[in-house]
């Protein structure tokens, strides 16, 4: 509308103009040399305007011409962009589909024309990497790290999932750790590098990064309380393949509040049991968490020590039946303990009522021992059967069970030989 009033304005204007030059009465003379041309006004500005017209019409005409090369190139190379991308739709469609080699033919036949030829080679490392080519894939992530140097976060990322994927573990880790070092905050870095470190047992490494997974890494603080008492198990267990020395850094290696897990506290009796049954430190630390709860677990180690003054645990053990002189766990740790201090006749009491409230194939056969050390044995005998049994998980016969039982004249024998 505003383009038509502006032509309407120009043809009345020009209407009026050769109105008003027609009415005029002047002349125009050129004279060359010799020629000398006269006509009117009217028609020497017609002409001059005409002439004006044309030689921009020229100009124009002579400008698009000498532009028509670029402006070819121009339409060439958005052509050859257009098919690219349609290669790239086509590509991700077959990716997405499981046609992972023809995926990568569509992906790579038009990355130099792309304008996004990092996607071309990260989603053809992708198909490469479903179809078993890792020398390719390998080949498409470092193109794609030439092709654009910022996208290197993507481009390890990717890297690294490919790898622990195909179980690279090592070579996953590695990648991650060098993407930690530069983008310390990202949260997709922490959780793959978590990742890595649980299957390769880095548990120092893990408990480096909780500080950083709580504050950037989204976890549930469930999961992050199962990740650090895993990684303090992991570390003692491996510390206890080593020495005492090596537990006990390990155990200081550890955040303060750990000290008080039971799970962690567990891991490191074992360890300390396994390396030096007669730590006090250990000792101590067993009777301080039973002072603070009771847990039949603990008094099971502590039950399994073996300190040079073993009478010390023992008196401590027994005091501690005032209070759970039902406990079959306490029973069994009081009567191990007494055998240690060759006090063989409560160690046989205790075992006995040990065995008589929760029967189990260890204390049987510490019994078994014990009475065989004794000179009883039948008694022995009858049970290491009873452990036999227990351990295999077997149950005699009601109608043969009282055949075991012994007989009133074996009893009174084995009285006498008891006294």
């Amino acid at each position: 509308m505003k383009r038509l009033f502006v032509i309407l304005v120009i043809l009345f204007a020009s209407a009026a103009a050769a109105i008003w030059f027609h009415e005029q009465s002047g002349y125009v003379l050129v004279s060359v040399g010799g020629t000398a041309v006269e006509t009117s006004l009217f028609f020497a500005v017609g002409a001059v305007v005409v002439a004006v017209i044309a030689v921009l019409v020229v100009v124009g005409v002579l400008r698009r011409a000498g532009s028509m090369p670029r402006n070819m190139r121009r339409w060439m190379a958005e052509r050859r962009a257009g098919r690219a991308r349609g290669r790239l739709v086509r590509g991700l469609a077959r990716l997405a589909e499981g046609n992972y080699q023809q995926a990568e033919r569509s992906l790579i036949q038009s990355v130099d024309a792309s304008e996004t030829p990092v996607l071309h080679y990260l989603s053809a490392a992708w198909a490469a990497h479903r179809s078993g080519a890792d020398g390719r894939r390998d080949s498409y992530l470092a193109l794609a790290d030439k092709a654009d140097p910022d996208a290197r976060l993507a481009i390890g990322l990717l890297q690294a999932q490919l790898y622990l994927e195909d179980e690279q573990w090592e070579t996953a880790f590695a990648t991650l750790n060098l993407l930690q070092e530069r983008y310390p905050r990202h949260s997709r870095v922490l959780h793959l590098l978590v990742r890595a470190c649980e299957v390769l047992g880095e548990w120092e490494r893990v408990l480096d990064l909780l500080p950083r997974l709580r504050r950037h890494a989204e976890m549930d603080s469930a999961r992050l309380q199962q990740l650090e008492r895993k990684a303090a198990i992991g570390l003692l267990d491996q510390a206890s393949r080593q020495s005492m020395d090596a537990v006990e850094r390990a155990w200081a290696r550890l955040p303060r509040h750990l000290n008080d897990d039971p799970e962690v506290l567990l891991a490191y009796a074992d360890a300390a049991l396994g390396n030096a049954p007669g730590s006090e430190q250990l000792e101590k630390r067993l009777r301080l968490a039973l002072r603070g709860k009771w847990d039949p677990r603990y008094v099971d180690r502590y039950g399994r020590l073996q300190l040079d003054d073993p009478e010390r645990p023992f008196n401590i053990a027994e005091g501690w039946l005032r209070e759970h002189p039902e406990d079959p766990d306490l029973l069994l740790a009081v009567g191990r303990l007494a055998v240690r201090s060759r006090l063989w006749g409560r160690a046989r009491s205790y075992l006995e009522a040990c065995v008589a409230r929760k029967p189990s194939a260890e204390a049987s056969y510490l019994l078994a021992d014990l009475l065989e050390h004794m000179g009883e044995r039948d008694a022995a005998r009858r049970a290491y059967r009873r452990a036999a049994e227990q351990a295999a998980g077997l149950q005699p016969l009601p109608e043969l069970e009282h055949l075991r039982q012994p007989q009133p004249s074996e009893a009174g024998e084995t009285r006498e030989k008891s006294a």
